[in-house]
């Protein structure tokens, strides 16, 4: 049974790479593409929370993803609007990424590696997009459940082929790169 828990050690390498990821979650945090106004936008940062996630662990990646949050809030025009159990799930959702892919390693020519991306990048996103982010809309801003999923919160499920498709274009060719296999706990 693999460790949940597994805290990879903190060295100067693994630290300057999580603050460049951060940066880099920011930045692209910014991006996004709007395939159907205010129904289906696509933003990419699940793609650097993979990466975070693969070089971290789950419990760094927890961390990391907090820092990233907070950092993101801090530096936007909603800095008044920051709401901790928002922070608490993408934290949560970080440290999912580093569950599934902290230690493994993926192949794009594998078949069973295309399933398990796809089951991981389901769950977090069903979990995230479907089943989270509405109960915390629900809460603060009092929108009901329902209410969002007629108005198309359900369009978000389209977004997971595409994950699945970016995950398994861009990690496999990260862990070509030695001092990222190791990073990512990746023996041989």
């Amino acid at each position: 049974m693999k460790n949940i828990f597994v805290m990879p050690k903190m060295t100067p390498q693994r630290l300057v790479t999580i603050a460049m990821l951060i940066a880099l979650a920011y930045v692209v945090d910014q991006f996004k593409i709007t395939i159907i106004p205010n129904q289906l936008v696509v933003g990419f940062g699940f793609i650097v929370n993979a990466i975070m996630g693969s070089i971290t662990g789950p419990v760094y990646a927890f961390l990391t993803g907090a820092v990233e949050d907070v950092i993101t809030v801090l530096l936007s025009s909603n800095a008044a609007n920051f709401i901790p159990l928002w922070t608490l799930m993408d934290a949560f959702l970080s440290g999912l990424y580093g569950l599934f892919f902290y230690g493994r390693e993926i192949s794009s020519n594998k078949t069973k590696d295309w399933v398990y991306v796809s089951i991981a990048v389901t769950t977090i996103t069903v979990l995230g997009s479907l089943i989270l982010t509405p109960l915390l809309i629900q809460i603060y801003f009092k929108t009901p459940f329902v209410a969002q999923y007629i108005a198309g919160r359900w369009i978000k499920i389209f977004e997971i082929p595409l994950r699945i498709l970016v995950i398994m274009l861009i990690l496999p060719q990260l862990q070509r790169i030695p001092e990222l296999r190791k990073l990512m706990g990746i023996k041989k």
